[in-house]
């Protein structure tokens, strides 16, 4: 049974890329291509796999396309001291990304300032007052980083 439903659905399968009407064209990052007559086979192996029958006329895929930029894992992030009397220092660890700016915002969601971490990593807060403050860090892969500190007299 298993064998008629395989051998039923390659020989419908190109008439519903023609179906379709859609522009044949897949991302494949790994994997290859097969031709034969007008129809194109393509085959990612990795994780997840697809397949793709395409034709002139139209494409069809089943499974997952592969993101080209996958996400990253590794980022890490660290501010310290935190209570602050006025210098901290704000880091941003693998992914080979970098502190764009940052935004001091105080308890009441105001924006308060914002900031330029200098080349070592370093914000100067010591024309806040007292109290407590949000910072939103902005990273240059477009990630935004939102963090309570603590600001005390010095």
């Amino acid at each position: 049974m298993r064998s008629i439903f395989y051998g039923w659905l390659a020989v419908i399968s190109p008439l519903f890329c023609l179906g379709q009407r859609v522009m044949p064209s897949v991302t494949n990052m790994a994997g290859f291509d097969l031709s034969a007559s007008g129809l194109v086979t393509t085959l990612s192996i990795g994780e997840p796999a697809i397949v793709t029958l395409a034709s002139e006329h139209g494409i069809i895929t089943q499974g997952f396309l592969q993101p080209e930029i996958l996400p990253c894992n590794d980022l890490a992030f660290s501010y310290y001291p935190n209570p602050t009397p006025g210098e901290m220092t704000i880091e941003a660890f693998g992914c080979e990304v970098k502190i764009v700016s940052i935004e001091t915002f105080d308890i009441w969601g105001r924006l308060v300032s914002t900031l330029v971490p200098s080349k070592d990593n370093k914000i100067q807060l010591g024309h806040l007052s007292q109290g407590v403050y949000l910072l939103k860090t902005f990273l240059t892969n477009g990630d935004v980083r939102v963090v309570e500190i603590v600001k005390v007299s010095q």
